[in-house]
């Protein structure tokens, strides 16, 4: 996450330096809730033991709103329709969101 993050300060650089403003700050979407509360809330920072430079470069991005970190659900995580096994159901909806069609044999 810290890699995206860098990324976007880079672009933010960027565009404004070419004078066009977003009109909000960028949301990261993290599938890890722990993270994403550790990012988000402050209180939690008190618990942590072992903290890498990584985490703060990310937690001091949120709390000066340069951007916002969300949780994505289980069911909203695309890419499991290509890595993980599936029931038949999950991976059809998964499927059709991401735009697979299926081929009919030629």
């Amino acid at each position: 996450m810290a890699n995206v993050v860098a990324e976007l300060n880079w672009l933010h650089y960027l565009l404004s330096n070419l004078g066009i403003q977003l009109p909000c700050c960028p949301v990261i979407y993290c599938d890890n809730v722990g993270a994403t509360q550790l990012y988000s809330n402050p209180v939690f920072h008190f618990r942590m033991k072992h903290v890498a430079i990584d985490f703060h470069f990310i937690r001091d991005q949120v709390q000066n709103s340069v951007l916002r970190v969300a949780h994505v659900s289980l069911a909203n995580r695309l890419a499991n329709a290509l890595t993980k096994p599936l029931p038949c159901a999950h991976f059809l909806d998964l499927k059709s969101k991401i735009g697979l069609l299926s081929r009919t044999p030629s």
